[in-house]
């Protein structure tokens, strides 16, 4: 194995560990999802992470965890899986990987968000016994198109988040 392979694999275990950390440590789900963005978002070193949950009932994703976009958008930002990039993760339960997000036919636009400097886009989506949970998405302000490497890493870390989501909707719901 190489040096980078190696040096991958470590920096993988380091974030999942974090990761579950963060999860087993967690008394509140929002802000446990608030400090798994800022540690994806640094270990990936991106403007942007941010974590779309479907809300099952409308079938909507709605923005519900955000390093780098306005945090007034956390709650309000909605779109169906037939809208975006990320309704495009959600609808085909697939990573989307595009360097200049605005060129993309499915690219739609959400000033209230603050996306304006942003180009590249990556989301994957957050699954749970093959059920769609969310998307989990990263941003940067220059071009970029991901490494597949990059993109294993973040569905990875995608697998650890979704039963997080799925739990917190459940939790939700009970107390309502």
């Amino acid at each position: 194995m190489t040096q980078s392979g190696t040096s991958y694999e470590s920096s993988l275990l380091l974030t999942l560990g974090e990761i579950t950390q963060l999860v087993v440590h967690s008394h509140d789900s929002a802000d446990t999802l608030n400090s798994i963005v800022r540690l994806v978002q640094g270990r990936f070193n991106t403007a942007v992470c941010s974590v779309y949950v479907l809300q099952p009932e409308t079938g909507e994703l709605v923005l519900g965890a955000t390093v780098g976009l306005k945090q007034e958008s956390v709650g309000r930002v909605r779109m169906s899986l037939t809208e975006g990039l990320t309704g495009l993760v959600g609808q085909t339960l697939a990573p989307v990987n595009v360097s200049d997000a605005s060129s993309h036919p499915r690219f739609k636009y959400f000033p209230e968000a603050g996306e304006d400097p942003f180009r590249s886009f990556l989301g994957v989506p957050l699954l749970e016994g093959g059920s769609l949970q969310g998307v989990l998405v990263l941003q940067t302000a220059e071009e970029r198109r991901f490494q597949p490497g990059e993109v294993r890493t973040l569905v990875t870390v995608a697998a650890q988040l979704a039963p997080l989501v799925a739990d917190a909707r459940l939790l939700e719901r009970a107390a309502r």
